[in-house]
């Protein structure tokens, strides 16, 4: 509890992090490039096609039709499973248009995205907001919007929608909060100072002591943990901002390292950040 506490207590520098993806360009069939499908079947066949630059989840056109399909497994760089059967006329020499507009960033700890950056930031907006603009995704183009898909903190994986679909590969920049798994194991390492958990466990275990017992014994103890734990967190704080982006008076930390009031008061970093 006290670790989930101190997780969000502060904007730590030493959760943020960057790491970059590659958008990948809307592809549609060339001379000699074709594909095979079948009325009620939901195997794809090509022909001198390369379905590997593309994944699951992505998106396939055949010919003029307006519906899309989804791809279901890539099996091979002429050959895919859609997730729904082809509802159209068998067809064994078709044109098709390929495309990917949900992304999910490799490092696998994101726990929740601040930004995305081609050239300049993408804007956020909704799902309803694209749903308004570009129902059918239909417009190709430089990345300039982008949406949270979906998001499982479960194992550190949030994938994200950009908009337009790209006219061809992009490398953007995602800026991001690692996700922190919660600590289960005597092994697991805390990604704060040991002393500072246990100093906040012990003001706790404290009150909870002198709720139960009504033993005032208990209160000066857990005024000195809250004195402890206070000193820790922020001496933690002032730490944290030495390591941020900003400039080097506000992360000066004194030869001294005398960090009382007058000293915080003076480094307010609040409206800087």
């Amino acid at each position: 509890m006290r670790y989930k506490q101190l997780l969000g207590a502060e904007n730590w520098e030493f959760v943020k992090d960057s790491t970059t993806v590659k958008l990948v360009g809307i592809h549609s069939s060339v001379t000699g490039e074709t594909v095979a499908m079948t009325t009620g079947e939901t195997l794809v066949t090509g022909t001198a096609t390369t379905f590997t630059n593309f994944a699951a989840g992505d998106f396939i056109r055949f010919g003029s039709e307006s519906q899309p399909y989804i791809v279901s497994t890539v099996n091979s760089a002429t050959s895919i499973t859609l997730e729904t059967t082809y509802g159209g006329t068998t067809d064994t020499d078709s044109t098709y248009t390929m495309k990917r507009t949900i992304y999910t960033p490799s490092v696998g700890n994101v726990g929740e995205i601040t930004s995305i950056v081609y050239q300049n930031p993408l804007g956020e907006v909704s799902e309803g907001f694209l749903n308004a603009l570009d129902p059918e995704r239909s417009s190709t183009g430089q990345p300039q919007y982008y949406r949270i898909f979906s998001k499982s903190k479960a194992d550190g994986l949030v994938t994200f929608e950009v908009w337009p679909t790209p006219d061809q590969d992009y490398v953007v920049t995602v800026f991001y909060k690692k996700y922190i798994s919660d600590m289960t194991e005597d092994t697991d390492e805390p990604v704060f100072r040991p002393e500072l958990i246990e100093a906040g466990a012990l003001w706790d275990c404290y009150r909870m002591a002198f709720a139960i017992t009504q033993n005032p014994a208990w209160i000066g103890l857990a005024r000195d943990a809250k004195t402890d734990f206070g000193v820790l967190l922020r001496d933690s704080i002032i730490e944290d901002i030495s390591t941020s982006s900003v400039s080097t008076v506000v992360r000066d930390v004194m030869s001294a390292k005398v960090w009382d009031n007058n000293f915080m008061a003076s480094h307010d970093v609040e409206g800087v950040l």
